[in-house]
């Protein structure tokens, strides 16, 4: 997520209705049991290429598969940042995880030619916070979109999760690195940057293990370095 205060901000309100909402199925969702497909539930494989959590595979599993687990209410959305690099990403908005409530990011790879043309039939698309544009995929592109491997999620919990539970669920963290009204926790082998806010909020981010260097680690450190 580039910009996790806005994220945070943007959803605020509908998450905090959720709290009194009973915790429904959305449709087509294959809702997992309480207690399963938890955030600590997280396997990499041996060779850290994919990472395993929430019942998807990261580089194996579609956004298709993503659907079929989360249920149907998401949008597909392809993102120019402002040097003009696009990527595909799709937001489930109430999905149901472990018996909880939650919102989902999940950024899948399509190769620059297909992401321009989803561009391309998309309109003028929406100026996003960082400076980049947002084009909603065109439904007759849904099924290319969906065909998408998902190679990172971001995950931001509507419950309470502080730093005691997050010792308690995943142990301290190999590496803490400073951020603006927060604090990352990195676990390297988990592909796992936990962001928590200094006041209260939290924003988990998985890639696999192998990738966890490049995608995560270094954009942090080359900011802690301006």
């Amino acid at each position: 997520m580039k910009n996790w205060k806005v994220f945070l901000l943007a959803t605020l309100g509908v998450a905090l209705t959720l709290f009194f909402l009973a915790i429904i199925r959305p449709p087509g969702g294959q809702s997992s049991r309480p207690g399963q497909d938890m955030p600590w539930q997280a396997t990499a494989s041996p060779d850290g290429a994919t990472l395993a959590v929430f019942g998807l595979t990261l580089g194996q599993s579609t956004l298709r598969d993503a659907a079929n687990k989360l249920g149907r209410r998401y949008e597909l959305g392809v993102f120019q940042n402002p040097e003009g690099r696009l990527s595909l990403e799709a937001y489930f908005r109430d999905a149901v995880i472990g018996g909880l409530n939650v919102r989902l990011v999940l950024a899948a790879y399509l190769p620059e030619a297909a992401l321009g043309a989803l561009r391309s039939r998309a309109g003028a698309g929406k100026p996003t916070a960082d400076g980049g544009r947002r084009y909603p995929v065109a439904e007759a592109d849904t099924a290319t979109g969906l065909d998408a491997v998902i190679t990172a999620i971001t995950y931001l919990p509507v419950v309470k999760f502080d730093a005691d539970l997050v010792r308690q669920r995943f142990g301290e963290p190999p590496e803490r690195i400073a951020a603006k009204d927060g604090t990352h926790w990195l676990y390297p082998a988990l592909g796992l940057d936990i962001l928590l806010g200094d006041a209260g909020e939290a924003l988990l981010q998985y890639v696999p293990p192998l990738e966890f260097e490049q995608r995560l680690r270094a954009p942090l450190s080359q900011k802690q370095g301006h």
